[in-house]
């Protein structure tokens, strides 16, 4: 039974159906090799994917970077069996030359700015400008960011141009492989963390405090692809299709991501 809050769900699901999807005599399975920053979404769009096509889809997390076993690079790297892919845009662009994924399928997805949080309770810092900001991660004895396309601007951006990257030796913690910066919130293991929107509201015992000011955001955006080697080239292409529909925007926007609402320029980059 569908509870009244997860009224987008049903709205999303009517919506689904009414897209096309192939008749096949048999329900295939996609094999799908995916960003956390699309955990939140996913839960609500994978199960209006699947009842409206019949075909199901076997999702494993990881980072967009990084040299974790479960980063995407990694998996890449090691021929982990799959039929797509979705991943940060400049992820894609260092992979592109590996031969892994059909470019001309390359569809632009959603964006995501990064966002912060604290441990559900917590005192809720002010993070709304710059000042405030350095002030809030100057404060706080363990600052948490992750090891994907966010902490990495964090890492090698963020602090120096905040002017505290001296200040916060070790102070920080960088959440490994495709674990979220909101699950180690939640356990205490930091006072205050920066991930993507997407994944910070979505993780349990994390209080959402907003995003980075506009003058030290770095907005990241996701793109999908199918995989160059797949027996399931049609479903994989449909399945990237459905992820820019309006059903899938709505579940998108509702995660904390942003649609990309003009995916005009589809396919390998110039």
């Amino acid at each position: 039974m569908i509870k009244t809050r997860n009224t987008p769900l049903l709205l999303s699901t009517s919506l689904v159906g009414l897209l096309t999807f192939s008749q096949l005599v048999d329900a295939a399975e996609l094999k799908v090799i995916a960003s956390g920053a699309l955990k939140g979404a996913m839960a609500h769009l994978q199960p209006a994917y699947e009842k409206a096509s019949g075909n199901t889809l076997a999702i494993s997390w990881g980072p967009s970077m990084g040299e974790s076993p479960e980063s995407i690079p990694q998996r890449i790297k090691h021929h982990e069996p799959m039929d797509l892919a979705i991943m940060a845009s400049e992820t894609l662009d260092l992979l592109a030359p590996s031969g892994a994924f059909d470019l001309t399928t390359r569809r632009d997805i959603a964006d995501s700015p990064i966002g912060v949080g604290v441990p559900h309770g917590h005192a809720h810092p002010d993070i709304s400008t710059v000042a405030a900001l350095k002030a809030a991660l100057r404060g706080a004895d363990k600052v948490a960011y992750s090891q994907g396309a966010s902490g990495v601007f964090i890492r090698s951006e963020l602090f120096q141009r905040l002017g505290i990257a001296e200040q916060l030796k070790g102070k920080t913690l960088e959440v490994q492989g495709k674990e979220l910066v909101g699950t180690a919130l939640a356990r205490g293991e930091a006072d205050i963390g920066m991930q993507q929107v997407s994944e910070l509201k979505v993780t349990p015992g994390v209080d959402y405090l907003g995003p980075l000011p506009k003058e030290v955001q770095k907005v990241s955006r996701f793109c999908a692809t199918v995989a160059s080697q797949t027996s399931n080239a049609v479903v994989a292409r449909e399945f990237v299709q459905f992820l820019a529909s309006p059903a899938a925007h709505q579940l998108l926007t509702e995660s904390g991501l942003e649609p990309v609402q003009n995916s005009s320029n589809q396919g390998a980059k110039q």
